[in-house]
């Protein structure tokens, strides 16, 4: 089921859609505002060149309809969300899609279309021989990546003769690569030396690789790649935690790539290294590490943090438990 953000269109943006009626070429742009409570109306093209040139890596809403077309009085409602956008930016667009298209209503709607380059914005948009193409381009975020996901299996199975785990629901157990470590030497062996170990896949080797290790003295001394999704295992005393990190500019195909193999690296580490992991963490990007989730260092300590947790909720409810109400006098 998907989830609405409560983000709504203002008047102005309702306004313009509604009553602009000029000729030919009419492009509409509204944007989410800073705060994300509305979507603004933020200006108007008379050309797709003009619109190209204006476009940034923030994502937008863009409506495009054409007097002169077959459908004059529909719009083409056009998500824009380059692949470069901030990962909870993309989630936000495209959970304020529908609540905007059943403010517009759907009558004045003809197609939707996601789009993430500039480059997609041609003035054959509104070509009729051109709806085979169009049909394809309408497809949800989860629809392309799904096919995504299917081509690059497809291409992997081409590439090594091996049955490759299923890649389209996220629940793979093995892993699609063989684990590389340099000199046959075991992590857990690596961790009692470096606290700290940061993996990379290796697509043309077709390895898991370590990226780097690093000795730190307290969890705040950690840092994570911007630069490509990972795995890192941090072992803090004698607990050790897996961190997946996927920041929002990695390419597409990495970041499915990474999802997919998650869990068949984690059973990796569980069967074959022996390492028990206290606690598995995702994120997007490095700054989104909660510290707090990674400061335990020994499982007594852990069990007193999570029965302090435990009491001050309990407290929390009692505190604000509901009053009873006064009592009634009984009649005499």
């Amino acid at each position: 089921m998907s989830t609405q953000s409560g983000i709504t269109a203002d008047k102005a943006l309702l306004d313009k859609l509604a009553t602009d009626a000029s000729e030919g070429v009419i492009i509409i742009v509204g944007k989410i505002s800073d705060d994300l409570s509305i979507v603004e109306f933020k200006g108007t093209h008379s050309s797709i060149d003009e619109l190209k040139a204006n476009l940034t890596e923030e994502p937008s809403y863009i409506f495009i309809k054409d007097s002169n077309c077959s459908k004059p009085d529909q719009y083409q409602f056009i998500s824009y969300v380059p692949d470069e956008s901030h990962v909870r930016l993309k989630m936000i667009y495209a959970s304020t899609k529908n609540t905007i298209v059943r403010q517009i209503g759907t009558n004045s709607i003809d197609k939707q279309l996601l789009f993430t380059e500039p480059s997609e914005f041609t003035d054959d948009l509104f070509n009729e021989e051109l709806e085979s193409t169009l049909k394809n381009l309408v497809l949800s975020e989860s629809e392309k990546s799904r096919i995504m996901i299917n081509e690059q299996q497809r291409e992997m199975r081409m590439m090594q003769s091996q049955k490759l785990v299923s890649q389209n629901n996220g629940t793979a157990s093995s892993l699609t690569f063989n684990v590389n470590i340099e000199n046959n030497q075991s992590i857990k062996d690596l961790l009692s030396k470096d606290n700290v170990i940061s993996f990379k896949i290796d697509t043309i080797n077709e390895n898991v690789e370590i990226l780097n290790t690093l000795s730190i003295e307290k969890p705040e001394e950690l840092v994570l790649t911007v630069d490509h999704p990972s795995y890192t295992l941090y072992k803090n005393g004698d607990l050790i935690y897996f961190i997946y990190c996927c920041p929002s500019g990695s390419k597409v195909k990495d970041r499915m790539l990474y999802a997919s193999n998650r869990l068949g690296f984690i059973n990796y580490l569980n069967s074959t290294e022996k390492i028990e992991l206290v606690k598995t963490i995702e994120i997007g990007e490095p700054e989104e590490l909660e510290i707090s989730l990674i400061s335990n260092s020994s499982f007594e300590q852990k069990e007193a943090r999570e029965e302090e947790e435990k009491k001050a909720s309990q407290n929390s409810s009692t505190k604000f438990s509901r009053p009873k109400g006064p009592s009634r006098k009984k009649r005499m």
